[in-house]
């Protein structure tokens, strides 16, 4: 995804064209990328998260999970993820247990929503420093350290988010 700050809402009347002037220029293989897309197929969409996380993933008999538990922004690319993890975890919870319906799903809430709205903090801060900065200074210093972290520890500080093992089941 391309992410670029405009009012909400909005479109151009030539999406890929507006693609195509924002990022063309950038590294290797985004204009290739962009060359290769087709007219008419570019999706532009706002981007909405949960601000205020839920103080729970449970009423009653009832779970949510995915973005209807824990909507994020897709700058840490997890939404689809933690949905999967919730999935698994909620299977897990409800058939590993003869507890019953009530006591799975608060084992299921107590399991997930610390991690899943962690994230979610988490791709919100991302994009905030990768997407929202506008000041000249912030942008260069943010890009200078970007430039002098070693992969080895971007990728370090990245796996976190991805370092999961489901239930023991």
């Amino acid at each position: 995804f391309g992410a670029l700050n405009a009012p909400p809402g909005g479109h151009a009347p030539d999406e890929l064209a507006a693609l195509r002037e924002r990022f063309g220029d950038w590294h290797a293989p985004i204009p290739a990328l962009l060359a290769a897309t087709p007219p008419g197929v570019v999706l532009r969409n706002d981007i909405h998260h949960l601000a205020v996380p839920l103080p729970s993933y449970v009423r009653g008999r009832v779970a949510l999970l995915g973005d209807a538990a824990h909507a994020m922004t897709p700058n840490l690319g997890q939404g689809a993820g933690q949905a999967i993890e919730d999935a698994v975890v909620l299977g897990a919870v409800c058939v590993g247990g003869a507890q019953g319906v009530p006591a799975a799903l608060a084992a299921y809430d107590e399991q997930r929503r610390p991690r899943s709205q962690a994230i979610a903090r988490a791709s919100v801060t991302a994009g905030r420093y990768g997407q929202q900065l506008r000041n000249p200074l912030a942008v260069a210093v943010r890009d200078t350290a970007l430039r002098l972290t070693p992969a080895r520890a971007a990728l370090r500080g990245m796996a976190r988010y991805a370092d999961w093992r489901p239930p023991a089941g």
